[in-house]
């Protein structure tokens, strides 16, 4: 999770991370991990709510997922 652009006190870090993203996800493609198991949300501080929503889904997609040594052999 990251700021909403435009309202991060970090000016940068934002752009920088919906830039890096995609690459990370290709890479974690590439090395035999399910990119689903990256993704990046923007939430305020002040959108307690939205946080718990973004948080429960993810967690559920990841258990939806599996363990992650089922998707690469150690």
């Amino acid at each position: 999770m990251g700021c909403h652009i435009g309202d991060c006190h970090y000016s940068a870090g934002n752009h920088r991370t919906i830039k890096r993203v995609p690459l990370v996800r290709n890479l974690l493609g590439y090395v035999g991990v399910n990119p689903e198991r990256l993704e990046l949300q923007w939430v305020s501080a002040s959108e307690a709510p939205r946080f718990v929503q973004v948080t429960k889904a993810f967690t559920a997609k990841i258990r939806e997922l599996g363990p992650l040594a089922e998707e690469v052999a150690v």
